[in-house]
């Protein structure tokens, strides 16, 4: 067991409501079956666009930039600056990836301290992580109906 910590994307659709003019279809199965979704009342779509597991970096830098943060297994809404400054430091903490000042990046911008004894696996690892969360945090993933929300299971 460990820390993780869950990033979603919720958009709002307000099919329900004639003047959002929402149109299309629903279809989805769960092992064979149709689940029965009535896309007229569909309210919200919620999408899971990370999940990290033993990030303990993550909740770090979320301790220092967020004004409270979530408690085990609650969520809390982020700011689009938050989003933008985390997706940023991704950014820049990959830009660094073979360069001397590596370790140095990922301590200012991610607070994350590698060990200098981190094994390939491990740094391969965290790389992974941080790529996947500059892609959940891109501005392409934003959108003026939508809000992004963090979680912590431990």
């Amino acid at each position: 067991m460990g820390l993780d910590v869950y990033l979603s994307k919720k958009t709002f659709i307000g099919a329900m409501f004639k003047s959002s003019e929402v149109s299309g279809t629903i279809l989805l199965t769960k092992k064979g079956k149709t689940i029965p979704i009535r896309p007229e009342r569909v309210q919200y779509v919620t999408e899971d666009v990370y999940h990290g597991c033993k990030t303990y970096w993550l909740q770090d830098w979320l301790n220092r930039e967020l004004p409270e943060v979530p408690g085990n297994a609650e969520e809390r809404e982020i700011d689009d600056d938050v989003v933008d400054r985390l997706h940023q430091a991704c950014v820049e903490v990959l830009a660094h990836r073979n360069k001397p000042d590596f370790r140095e990046v990922c301590k200012e911008k991610l607070r994350c301290l590698l060990k200098p004894d981190i094994s390939h696996e491990a740094l391969e690892q965290f790389l992974h992580e941080v790529e996947m969360l500059a892609q959940a945090t891109s501005p392409e993933e934003k959108t003026d109906d939508a809000v992004f929300a963090v979680s912590l299971s431990w």
